[in-house]
């Protein structure tokens, strides 16, 4: 696929590296730590609780899988595993997602300022996503490169982790 909808944003294909029935991760263009990745349903909604039980396993299965995996890409000892919901259509970004994040000690002085980051990230993310936009809705050529190259290690990486998984079955 070229690109990926998430609320009113499109998110080029070449950022996504999990792509799967109901579900794709994406590198953001808001890192709030080195391996934040941003879960998120295909089918837009605005809370995590309207979607199908389909969705949810998806979601659920990935996470778990995503946040192994990531961990080990970063040498990380665990994850922040965080659900952005929205009340109404007025709250930015209007399609809920899910936010991982490995972990390290020490990697945010007070841990609970990593939540204060969460709840503004909505808005944070979309001020961002436009600010590096392009003509034509696409990112700018050299932000999307970088972004791109993320996502493809990320993806050779993953693509390993699966063969490691169905080795040990």
């Amino acid at each position: 696929m070229d690109y990926f909808k998430f609320g009113s944003l499109i998110i080029p294909g070449s950022l996504v590296f999990w792509n799967k029935q109901y579900c794709y991760c994406t590198i953001p263009v808001v890192k709030l730590l080195p391996g934040h990745v941003l879960l998120i349903p295909k089918r837009q909604s605005l809370r995590l609780q309207d979607l199908d039980p389909a969705e949810i396993f998806d979601l659920g299965l990935s996470v778990k899988f995503l946040t192994k995996s990531l961990e080990k890409y970063f040498d990380c000892t665990s994850s922040t595993v965080n659900v952005s919901s929205f009340s109404n259509e007025s709250d930015g970004l209007n399609h809920c997602f899910i936010h991982i994040i490995p972990r390290k000690e020490g990697d945010i002085k007070k841990n609970d300022d990593l939540y204060g980051l969460l709840e503004n990230y909505p808005n944070d993310f979309i001020r961002q996503f436009h600010n590096t936009l392009g003509l034509g809705n696409a990112f700018s050529d050299q932000m999307r490169d970088t972004l791109s190259q993320e996502a493809k290690k990320y993806k050779e990486f993953l693509q390993q982790c699966l063969h490691e998984e169905i080795k040990l079955k």
